[in-house]
C-alpha cells in the first residue's frame, strides 16, 4: 500500500494541471484494467475522470469515490515521507489515501472480482467544486444502487452526517470614472460595492460553527490611485444550514444587488448534505469501524463540503469518513499510517457485505477478511 501511495503522491496533480492529473488517471486506469475491472474515461471542459466497475453497469451496488486533484504545494511535498507512525505529503490526507485503499482492495480480490458489484469513480476537479467531474457523471447516470463511499470528510473515524450547503456569487457594480481630485464628477463603483457588501453581511448577522455564514473572498476595483473606478467586482461565499435558508439567502442576495444597481452571477453551488447515521448502509459501515478500531467512531458535521453533495442531490446516501490526519492544504499535511491499513480492512469487509453477488464459500485461506488484514 505504501508503494501505491508513494506513486500517487509523486503526481503533482494540482487542480487544473491537466497533464499531471491525466498521468495519475492513466496509472489508476492501468492498475484496475490489469486486474479485470471495466474502465471508462471521460472529459468535461478539460477535466478528465474515470469510472471502473466489476460489472459493466452505470449503477453498481456500491460506488467508491475519490478525487485525484490537490491544492498547490512546493515540489518537495510531492515526495511521500513515512516516519512509521504518520505519512506526509501533498494529497496524503486530501485524498490520495482513499485511492490507495481502493486499489489495494481490488488487488486483494482480483481473482474473484466477478463475485462483486462495485465501482470506483475518480475525478480531478473536486477542489473547485466538482462540477466537471462528479456532477457531470451523476447527471449521466453513474450512481450506485445502494451507497457511495467518499472518504473526504469526517474526523478520525467519526462519520460526517451533515455538511453545510454552499453557493458562490460574483457581484459586479458599475460606476462612473473621473479624476481623483474631482470626485463630484464621477461615481465610485468601489464605494457603492462596499455599501452593498455591508448590507449583504446583515443577512447572516450571527456567524458561527452551526449557523449560516457569509465571507467576502475577493475584491477588485480601480486601475490607478487617482482615478475613480468605474467598475468593482467582489466574490462572496455563503454556507447554509438548511435548504430553506439556502434558497432564502440566494433570493435575498439577488434582491439586494438589484436594489443597489449591481448584478450577481451564481457559480459553484451545492445544497446542504445530510446523511442519516441510522441509514442501514451507513450504520453498517459504522459498525465495521467499531469492530476494526476497537471503539465507536462517532459522528461529526462539516463546515465545508465535498463531492458528496452531488450524490446527495439525487438521493444517494454517502459514507463520509476518514482515518486520523490533518493539515490538508497545508505544508504539514499528514495521515495516520495505521489508519490507512485500517481503512483497507474496513472497505474489504464492507464490500463483502454490501457488494458481493454470490454467497458461495471461497477457498480456504482466501476470505476477504484474511486478505484485508494482511499487511503488504
Amino acid at each position: 500500500m505504501i508503494d501505491i501511495l508513494q506513486t500517487l503522491i509523486a503526481f503533482p496533480s494540482v487542480t487544473g494541471e491537466y497533464t499531471a492529473n491525466n498521468q495519475g488517471l492513466e496509472y489508476i486506469d492501468t492498475f484496475l484494467s490489469e486486474r479485470g475491472m471495466h474502465v471508462e474515461r471521460f472529459e468535461f471542459n478539460g477535466f478528465e475522470s474515470l469510472v471502473a466497475t466489476t460489472q459493466r453497469t452505470k449503477t453498481p451496488a456500491v460506488m467508491l469515490q475519490a478525487h485525484l486533484d490537490v491544492a498547490p504545494a512546493p515540489e518537495r511535498l510531492f515526495t511521500l515521507r513515512d516516519d512509521h507512525e504518520k505519512l506526509y505529503g501533498r494529497g496524503v490526507f486530501d485524498m490520495k489515501f482513499a485511492i490507495t485503499a481502493y486499489l489495494q482492495m481490488v488487488d486483494d480480490i482480483k481473482d474473484r472480482l466477478h463475485d462483486y458489484d462495485f465501482g470506483i469513480m475518480i475525478t480531478c476537479d473536486e477542489e473547485i467544486g466538482g462540477f466537471d467531474g462528479v456532477y457531470k457523471l451523476v447527471e449521466a447516470g453513474y450512481v450506485p444502487k445502494k451507497v457511495c463511499i467518499l472518504p473526504d470528510g469526517g474526523d478520525n473515524w467519526a462519520i460526517e452526517t451533515f455538511a453545510k450547503g454552499i453557493w458562490f456569487g460574483q457581484i459586479t457594480m458599475p460606476g462612473t470614472s473621473a479624476h481623483g481630485s474631482r470626485p463630484w464628477e464621477g461615481e465610485s463603483a468601489l464605494e457603492k460595492l462596499i455599501a452593498l457588501l455591508e448590507e449583504l453581511k446583515k443577512l447572516v448577522p450571527n456567524q458561527g460553527r452551526e449557523t449560516n455564514t457569509m465571507t467576502i473572498g475577493t475584491l477588485h476595483a480601480g486601475k490607478i490611485v487617482n482615478q475613480i473606478p468605474d467598475e468593482a467586482i467582489a466574490e462572496v461565499d455563503f454556507r447554509t444550514m438548511t435548504l430553506a435558508e439556502h434558497t432564502r439567502l440566494k433570493a435575498a442576495a439577488a434582491k439586494l444587488c438589484a436594489e443597489h444597481g449591481a448584478t450577481i452571477a451564481f457559480s459553484a453551488e451545492g445544497i446542504p448534505c445530510i446523511n442519516d447515521i441510522t441509514n442501514p448502509y451507513i450504520k453498517r459501515f459504522a459498525d465495521i469501524i467499531e469492530q476494526v478500531i476497537g471503539h465507536p467512531g462517532g459522528t461529526t458535521m462539516s463546515f465545508a463540503g465535498s463531492d458528496a453533495r452531488h450524490f446527495s442531490a439525487v438521493g444517494v446516501p454517502c459514507v463520509i469518513v476518514r482515518p486520523d490526519g490533518g493539515s490538508h492544504h497545508g505544508d504539514g499535511e499528514w495521515l495516520s499510517r495505521e489508519g490507512l491499513f485500517q481503512l483497507r480492512t474496513i472497505l474489504c469487509q464492507y464490500i463483502d457485505d454490501m457488494a458481493r453477488t454470490t454467497k458461495q464459500p471461497v477457498a480456504a485461506g482466501q476470505s476477504i477478511d484474511q486478505l484485508a488484514t494482511s499487511r503488504v
